[in-house]
């Protein structure tokens, strides 16, 4: 039986036979294109449960066709996507983040990676939308009551966030992390409009900062009503801005 159904975008026919047998082997079913349009027309007809894209594509590039998957009005605006990249690229980690990919991955691919990271990827994107069809089915009367909770080995802070601003999410995200104090971040509709370390409010890319470099640990949204009379600040500028400033003081 089928765990899913995965879109590769790869014009380099190495790298899309490797992925393919991993995801195969994995027990995914396995769907390709070899440019940015192709792709995005693919993933429109076909639905997929994920769409992994390459960076460098003949045509456009992968940037492109995770703006148009995200701009979608569809579910596809919501599909987990997986940029990859054929060598370390920094800019491209970022640019990619920003633009509402949830992971990024470099060459060389260990199957272990490709697999692991999948399998969170769609793991949570099942939870998200299993919990929305539950709330729109039960009415307003449970609508936004469930939680979401995950482990940060698994799928990092920063797709989590991502993901909730996807969703236009609004609720408190607290996380933590063992030896740290934990953070708690508050959203609305899928934007940041406070942030806390403990109980003391700190700037939110002070925090974000901190977070988007914890490996381990465990977050958790909890749906709520938030009422601040606070600016908005969109999580993907905040995640760009974070991982700029972690870059420039890692180099």
């Amino acid at each position: 039986m089928s765990r899913g159904r995965i879109l590769i975008i790869e014009a380099d026919e190495w790298v899309t036979t490797l992925v393919s047998r991993f995801l195969v082997g994995a027990g995914y079913e396995v769907d390709v294109a070899a440019s940015a349009r192709g792709g995005f027309d693919r993933a429109v007809a076909s639905a997929p449960d994920l769409v992994l894209v390459d960076v460098a594509l003949p045509d456009i590039d992968g940037f492109w066709v995770i703006k148009r998957i995200r701009s979608e009005n569809t579910r596809l605006a919501t599909t987990p996507v997986l940029l990859i990249s054929q060598r370390e690229d920094h800019l491209a980690r970022l640019e990619g983040l920003a633009l509402g990919s949830d992971v990024f991955l470099a060459a060389p691919f260990r199957h272990d990676e490709v697999i692991a990271q999948v399998e969170a990827l769609m793991g949570m994107a099942q939870r998200l939308r299993a919990k929305r069809e539950t709330e729109q089915s039960d009415g307003p009367s449970t609508l936004g009551r469930s939680a979401i909770r995950g482990d940060i080995g698994q799928i990092s802070i920063a797709t989590v966030l991502t993901m909730l601003e996807m969703e236009r999410r609004t609720g408190r995200v607290q996380v933590h992390s063992r030896g740290k104090q934990s953070v708690t971040l508050e959203v609305v509709e899928g934007s940041i409009v406070g942030a806390l370390r403990g109980r003391a409010p700190r700037p939110a890319i002070t925090l974000l900062r901190e977070i988007v470099g914890w490996n381990q640990g465990t977050y958790a949204f909890e749906p709520m009503t938030i009422q601040l009379d606070a600016p908005r600040h969109p999580i993907g500028m905040l995640l760009l801005e974070a991982m700029r400033l972690n870059d420039e003081q890692n180099h």
